[in-house]
């Protein structure tokens, strides 16, 4: 996607929104202070599985998987073990529920799904706040369009929302 001439795409980008709901949901209170403060969660997992304090890139990737992985629940026991404590008795509470017959989800807004499989038990409250946050987003863009004539939503893709405004009004878009 390319703006035309004399205007500029701006991208504004929801940061690892799924893991700082992930946390909300749980209750992770290390992952909240870790966010509230502006630290990296990626670095700060790949620093505490590797043990040191200085970390490659492609360390961090790792442990972006890692914390992605024990988010949605992967068997692989080595996600396990690096499972915060919050999380994982999150998805313990959320696997008893499910072995007893609770099939529903729940986002933080209150959108209830019908789910089939446990993973789609605890990805949804996750992705589906995280979602509702996007719808939310939009909507206030909407609402307060006449903030920034010209500024236009034109794409808005999983975290991010790229909007196409006149190039000396960015930083105002």
């Amino acid at each position: 996607v390319v703006a035309p001439e004399g205007r500029v795409l701006v991208v504004a980008d929801y940061s690892q929104i799924e893991l700082r709901v992930a946390a909300k949901v749980a209750g992770e209170e290390a992952m909240l202070e870790a966010y509230r403060e502006g630290k990296d969660l990626h670095g700060m997992t790949a620093r505490s599985v590797t043990g040191r304090e200085e970390i490659s890139e492609g360390e961090r990737k790792l442990a972006k998987a890692v914390n992605f992985g024990m988010l949605y629940g992967q068997g692989a026991g080595g996600f396990r073990n690096y499972a915060r404590p919050a999380i994982r008795s999150w998805h313990r509470k959320e696997g008893k529920s499910f072995d007893a017959g609770d099939k529903t989800a729940q986002s933080l807004t209150g959108r209830m799904r019908r789910v089939g499989r446990f993973t789609e038990k605890i990805n949804h409250p996750v992705q589906g706040t995280a979602a509702d946050g996007m719808k939310l987003a939009l909507a206030l863009l909407w609402e307060r369009r006449g903030e920034c004539p010209g500024a236009v939503p034109i794409l808005a893709v999983h975290d991010e929302i790229v909007i196409e405004c006149d190039a000396d009004r960015a930083k105002e878009a």
